[in-house]
């Protein structure tokens, strides 16, 4: 098998070679058997506790366990090959041991994860989107691209997320996907130009997972994207399903919309249509167009974090919720600490919602960008907050960004991006004590050292989420 001639450790070879003859013909027996295998392909001490979570998983009738069988039974067998391969194998065991090596080298580490927009050219204009301030008209050529996933490679950054505009119009899409199939590519799109050639060429390639935008039902979606967007967008589900490619959604969480994207009914409708993982994104005021009316309350982004742990505990979806999930990942990964961006223009950002930049990739690597005055300086600052549920140095303490600013001072990546730092700082100010108000009596009454000790559960004819007492943590 091709992946198997690019083993060069034999004792790996011949666990690569047990998992992938496990593959075929799955069933709980054989599930925990490649978990235990895993397990050797691995010293990192983080990666094998995860393993033995999953382990936990299957043994009961956790949702995790019938997501796990959702993949297995939808995906054809060449296709399971390559995402064990990609996201499994490299992004994980190959890649943890070459980010060891190197941060034991130079003392950083290299991050888990890219996030790269190779174009900025997009067929919509939706309403509030972060990167309306960049305009539409920078795009990486491939060469720069090439080199930049080779460096990745080299690092040990073997998760790639492919933003945009939209990168259905970057004209190199599916070759820098074929050129790179030890990378696992998750796309993000808005499903308007999906057709069955393109989801067939997907399913061909097999190492992608392919993320819809989607902001609620019809009439939210549209308001938000513009009219006829959602047909659109279930047209495109309908040919990615038929091709069996690897489905996904993202939201874009507004004070609008809020209560929609986080309901049983909606997250049941995106299940029903594919999907397996779902990602909520606040709404942040970063293009130079702030509109805090979109901004959840403190109290919607507590009824988002109390859903997605219901959600986790009751359907077969990986959900991501990307501030409230802050006490998983101890606060902030910004900055390299677990991923950072490269921009269409090339600038290196620290993340996608920080518009501020020391390098750019035409003039450095990566591994350089890595280590620049900007990022250790983030780095240095990490969680930000000791309370995990302000992790943001945006929104939560965006004193310290101003601080970071004037300490390094970046370049910004596009007009306006300022604003929020500037003239606007002051409603940022006032955000972050709102929302730090409420999140300091959460974390008091739900979180022991960092740990959530408190659980919810959803009333099963509704959205409402119920306090369910301290029963301990299924994370």
């Amino acid at each position: 098998m091709e992946v198997l001639e690019r083993v060069k450790d034999y004792a790996s070879r011949k666990v690569i070679e047990q998992i992938i003859a496990l593959l075929r013909r799955v069933d709980d027996h054989r599930i925990l058997q490649m978990l235990s295998l895993a397990k050797r392909l691995t010293n990192d001490q983080e990666v094998k506790g995860a393993i033995d979570r999953i382990r936990e998983f299957i043994k009961t009738d956790h949702p995790a366990k019938q997501l796990f069988y959702r993949i297995i039974n939808y995906l054809p067998y060449e296709n399971l090959v390559k995402i064990f391969w990609t996201l499994f194998n490299n992004a994980w065991f190959v890649g943890g041991k070459k980010r060891d090596a190197f941060e034991e080298e130079h003392g950083y580490r290299p991050p888990f994860v890219l996030i790269l927009s190779p174009t900025m050219r997009c067929n919509l204009r939706c309403k509030g989107c972060y990167t309306l301030g960049y305009g539409r008209k920078y795009e990486l050529e491939y060469e720069v691209v090439d080199r930049i996933l080779r460096e990745c490679e080299d690092l040990g950054i073997y998760f790639v997320t492919v933003l945009g505009g939209e990168p259905l119009m970057y004209p190199h899409l599916f070759r820098m996907i074929e050129e790179h199939p030890d990378i696992f590519f998750q796309v993000y799109t808005n499903g308007t130009l999906v057709t069955k050639e393109t989801a067939k060429r997907f399913n061909e390639l097999g190492n992608v997972l392919v993320v819809i935008s989607i902001e609620g039902e019809e009439q939210e979606t549209d308001s938000w994207r513009g009219k006829g967007v959602y047909r659109r967008i279930m047209n495109a589900f309908d040919h990615l399903r038929e091709a069996e490619v690897l489905i996904g959604t993202s939201s874009t969480v507004t004070r609008q919309n809020v209560e929609r994207v986080s309901s049983y009914e909606f997250v049941d409708r995106m299940i029903e249509l594919g999907s397996f993982v779902l990602n909520y994104f606040l709404y942040i005021p970063v293009n130079g167009m702030a509109d805090f009316s979109l901004m959840v309350t403190p109290e919607q982004r507590d009824l988002l974090r109390r859903r997605v742990i219901a959600i986790r505990n009751t359907r077969p979806v990986f959900v991501m919720d990307f501030w409230n999930d802050g006490p998983y990942v101890e606060g902030c990964i910004a900055a390299g600490r677990r991923y950072f961006h490269i921009n269409a223009r090339g600038d290196i950002e620290p993340c996608v919602y920080t518009h501020i930049a020391a390098d750019n990739i035409h003039n450095t690597t990566i591994a350089q960008a890595l280590n620049s005055r900007l990022f250790r300086a983030i780095r240095a600052r990490q969680p930000h907050n000791p309370n995990h549920l302000r992790p943001c140095m945006i929104i939560d303490n965006p004193h310290i960004l101003r601080e970071i600013i004037a300490e390094t001072k970046p370049y910004f990546t596009h007009p306006g991006a300022d604003e929020i730092y500037t003239e606007k700082k002051e409603l940022m100010d006032e955000y972050a004590a709102r929302w730090g108000e409420l999140a300091e009596r959460i974390w008091r009454e739900e979180y022991r050292d960092g740990k959530r000790v408190v659980e919810y559960w959803p009333e099963e004819g509704g959205a409402k989420v119920a306090f369910c007492g301290s029963i301990g943590s299924a994370e």
